[in-house]
């Protein structure tokens, strides 16, 4: 077997050299670890709300995400395995703008539902006491309140179901209920005066 000469044993080692640096350069093996670990995260945010809750965020993660896939397609496994941490951690943070986006939201959900069910208290008792007043005068009214009472509970379904959104418009249409109510009440106490005037001090019930 004939030995190579010193010229050609540089030349296999310049060459083997090469290869590493390739291979060096493409990442070696695909970070499939990194990968899926990112990709799970971005799941988890997206499932959590994140397109309700927190879009510009997580338009940054699927954006990310979409980098990375260009990146493994093109077998860039150093450049992927950065942009998979990346994506991991903008995911996980996401996903703690979520939670506290829906905090919030829970919070202010429940307080309109607090505030709307001490009103409807308030106009419970308002009925409760106008016993005497004529029915066609209360008739309204309490066609207003069954409406208004189901609909706190379809709110208080949406809040248990974690649905905020849904149940933030349903306070804002409760509200304006209430308000309709409230101005009902004035209507009825009016008439109600009116009515004892012409009656010598007394509304009659009908």
């Amino acid at each position: 077997m004939k030995q190579k000469s010193p010229t050609q044993w540089q030349a296999v080692l310049c060459c083997g050299g090469i290869v590493v640096m390739l291979a060096a350069g493409c990442g070696g093996k695909p970070p499939r670890q990194e990968v899926d670990a990112a990709k799970s995260a971005v799941q988890e945010a997206i499932v959590a709300g994140a397109e309700q809750y927190a879009p510009e965020e997580a338009k940054a993660v699927r954006e990310l995400e979409n980098k990375l896939n260009a990146e493994m397609d093109g077998k860039d496994y150093r450049t992927a395995r950065q942009t998979a941490i990346q994506t991991k951690e903008a995911a996980e943070k996401t996903k703690k703008t979520v939670e506290e986006a829906k905090a919030r939201a829970k919070e202010a959900a429940a307080a309109s539902s607090k505030e709307a069910k001490q009103a409807l208290e308030k106009i419970r008792e308002f009925i409760a006491g106008s016993a005497s007043f004529p029915t066609n005068l209360l008739q309204t009214l309490k066609d207003q309140f069954s409406a208004t009472e189901i609909g706190l509970g379809e709110l208080d379904g949406m809040i248990g179901s974690e649905k905020f959104q849904e149940a933030s418009e349903r306070a804002v249409r409760l509200k304006e209920a209430l308000g309709q109510m409230e101005q009902e009440v004035g209507n009825i106490k009016t008439k109600a005066e009116e009515l004892k005037k012409t009656t010598g001090g007394k509304a009659k019930k009908k």
